[in-house]
This record gives C-alpha cells, sequence and structure tokens, in this order.
C-alpha cells in the first residue's frame, strides 16, 4: 500500500524503526481516520554512549493514516506539530494507546524514550491538527553520571484504579541497556507511576502534567518490601512514605540485573522479567548466556503477592522465580487452550496460572520456582464459573 522512508520529507528524524506500530482511530476534526501511531526509532549511536545526550534521530512520535501512509501529526523537540523541549532521545519503544472511554477512539499516549523518561500526551478528538494533541514529560528516571543512564527500549503498561479517593492510571515499565545486556554499570529499575493528570483539566481543557517532572524522589522505593516488615516502626514509616508518594520503584540491585521486555498487568498484578548477566551470579555453574527472572508484584505497591519461599515473611525474595531457560526472556504471553486453565509462558516455558488439586482436593505441589508464582496470577479467566459457564458480570 505504502511505504514510509526515514531520512527525508516529513520522516527526516525517522531512525532504525524498532517501535511496533499501535493501530487504532482518531477524529481530526469531523473526519474519523485509521492511523498507525509509533516512535521515532532507535539512533545508533546509543550502542555506545556511556554518559547521556540527545540524540540525533529517532526523538519524535508520529501519526499516520494507516490507509495512505500520510503523516497527520508529529511531535518532537522542534519542527512538529507538538514542539516539546525534552523530548530530545530517541525512541525505539511502542506507544502506549489509551482509549479511556471506548468509544472506539484514542485519547491518551505514553511514549518512554532512551533518555529514561515518559512522556504523557492527550489526543484531542475532533480538533484541527494544530490542537489536536497537549502534554509533556511525565517523569524523569534518567541521569548525567553513567551509573544513571538508564534507557526504556520497551513501552509501558497501563490500568486505570479507583480505590477510596485514588484515581489514576498506574503506568508500569522498567530500564535496561539492550544494545550491552552484560552492562553492570547503571543502576536499572521497575517503576510504577500514578498519573492523575488524566482525570484533571485545567481552564483551556488541557489535561493535567505534575508541576516538574517525577523523579526517584516522588516515588516510594520498595525494593526492601519494608510494608511487610516485622518492625513497627519501619513498616509505619514505610507506609507513611508510601501514601504520600506518586508511584513506587523496585530497584534491581544485583549486578546488571536490569529490564529487557514490556511488562503486562493482570488483575491489579504485574508480571515483568529482567536479566542478569552471567556476572551476577554467584554460582560456578551460571550458564554463560546469563539467566532470567520472572517478577509477580502487587500493581499498587509493589509487594510480593505470595510468601514464595514458605518462611512466613515476605520479603523482596518472594517476588521472583528463577527461569530455567538461559539468556534474555522474551515478552509475557497468556495462552487461552482451556478457558477456567489458562497458561502462562515466557519463552520456552509455560505454567498454569490456578492452583491444580487433585480429585481429592488436596492442593498438587508446583514442580518449579515459576510454576509455583505463576499459580498465585489471578486473571479475569479465573473467575468464570464452571457450572454454568458465565463469568461474574455476565451472573449479575
Amino acid at each position: 500500500m505504502f511505504k514510509i522512508k526515514g531520512g527525508v520529507g516529513d520522516f527526516v528524524n525517522l531512525g532504525q524503526t524498532w517501535s511496533k506500530p499501535t493501530v487504532t482511530k482518531i477524529k481530526v476534526g469531523a473526519t474519523s481516520r485509521n492511523v498507525l501511531i509509533f516512535g521515532g526509532g532507535y539512533d545508533e549511536d546509543q550502542d555506545s554512549k556511556l554518559i547521556r545526550s540527545t540524540d540525533a534521530v529517532g526523538n519524535s512520535v508520529f501519526i499516520v493514516d494507516a490507509d495512505s501512509g500520510e503523516l497527520i501529526w508529529s511531535a518532537s523537540n522542534a519542527d512538529a506539530d507538538l514542539n516539546l523541549p525534552d523530548m530530545g532521545y530517541s525512541i525505539p519503544a511502542r506507544v502506549s494507546v489509551i482509549d479511556r472511554d471506548n468509544d472506539g477512539f484514542a485519547d491518551h499516549m505514553y511514549v518512554a524514550d532512551m533518555g529514561g523518561q515518559l512522556f504523557g500526551l492527550d489526543i484531542h478528538n475532533e480538533e484541527s491538527v494544530a490542537g489536536l494533541v497537549t502534554g509533556g514529560l511525565l517523569a524523569n528516571f534518567g541521569g548525567d553520571i553513567e551509573a544513571d543512564n538508564r534507557r526504556f527500549y520497551y513501552g509501558p503498561d497501563i490500568s486505570e484504579i479507583s480505590l477510596g479517593t485514588d484515581h489514576y492510571y498506574a503506568v508500569v515499565l522498567g530500564s535496561g541497556f539492550r544494545a550491552h545486556p552484560l552492562n553492570t554499570t547503571i543502576n536499572d529499575h521497575f517503576y510504577m507511576i500514578k498519573d492523575e493528570g488524566v482525570f484533571t483539566l485545567d481552564g483551556n481543557g488541557d489535561y493535567g502534567l505534575p508541576s516538574t517532572p517525577l523523579g526517584l524522589n516522588n516515588l516510594y522505593d520498595a525494593t526492601e518490601h519494608l510494608l511487610t516488615s516485622s518492625d513497627t516502626v519501619a513498616k509505619e514509616l514505610a507506609f507513611e512514605q508510601f501514601s504520600e508518594s506518586n508511584g513506587w520503584y523496585i530497584s534491581l540491585k544485583i549486578g546488571g540485573e536490569k529490564v529487557l521486555a514490556s511488562p503486562l498487568i493482570l488483575d491489579y498484578q504485574v508480571i515483568f522479567t529482567t536479566y542478569l548477566p552471567a556476572t551476577a551470579s554467584e554460582s560456578e555453574c551460571a550458564p554463560p548466556t546469563g539467566n532470567s527472572r520472572a517478577y509477580l508484584v502487587e500493581l499498587i505497591n509493589g509487594n510480593s503477592v505470595v510468601d514464595l519461599n514458605n518462611d512466613d515473611t515476605q520479603l523482596h525474595e518472594d517476588r521472583y522465580a528463577q527461569l530455567k531457560q538461559t539468556g534474555i526472556a522474551p515478552d509475557t504471553k497468556i495462552l487461552i487452550e482451556d478457558i477456567v486453565k489458562p497458561v502462562i509462558c515466557l519463552g520456552t516455558e509455560c505454567a498454569s496460572t490456578v492452583i491444580q488439586v487433585d480429585e481429592d482436593g488436596n492442593k498438587v505441589a508446583c514442580g518449579s520456582d515459576f510454576e509455583c508464582l505463576a499459580e498465585n496470577i489471578h486473571s479475569y479467566f479465573e473467575r468464570v464459573q464452571k457450572s454454568s459457564w458465565k463469568t461474574e458480570t455476565e451472573r449479575q
């Protein structure tokens, strides 16, 4: 149908096209248009950058007509429909797009870049191109020293949260240097950011952004799992810090551990994988290609979902299971062959997401750490009623 060529015309700023396009619809004026939304791509100079610096290409977001290839709208730090001075780093990650009211038209975009930044962009359907999108920098987790040179190669997952007086989009993503997975200098993290601005409008009809971009100091450090501490003083202090935060983060503190895939949110839980270089292992038998871990944590606070090692204490170690496969694990996939017994797969490893019982009703022991972790994933599928084959929603 068409070909988009980088380096010329409207796409002079298009880098290596890593970003998977999101297929959706928007309204430009009164016209409904099928569109592709994607990031500006990867600047190969990132392969050798030790210190964070802006990129020559890729620091853009494009909305393209899916039927013709025509550029409808773009954002960058200059010469775009929306000029954002902070958008100086290339964007290989998928742009995460939300249709908040289920009317078939995209409303919000979340854009992660190679500078460790996260943008929140809002689509105003039925506006002209000039007023079609507003927004800006939501969070900045990168820094100007080598240890803080965090990069986002993969897009976030998002879920709407409404608990008591709290109403926000939970945006989850992790950092990692895909071009150099053996890097042990950068201190990478996994993040959950509360975006409350999508539920507020200013006098101009624009959605809210923090007065200054969120950073690590605005998030609760959930790494040490102090919200479940047996030390009353430490636990109370942790709850106070958590209640005042704009989200949480987990520090991946084991020599070079990093996130090299997109996360997945299922029913207030987050599943994500990390990669550990062989140098991070204390075992002499560690494979030279390194290992991966599967994490399962509570979306709201980053706590472990279960006491995985059954020692009556929930610690950081209860958040993850070591995978048997070596190398870098791919994105999480849910396999549904049996609607009441869905399976989660991470590359070559698959496990049931429901607790198995024998004919006497006794729990069947799980065969690996990953199986023990996976059986605690509570998703929509588990709520199917076997006797009636109706979901709770249909039954009501």
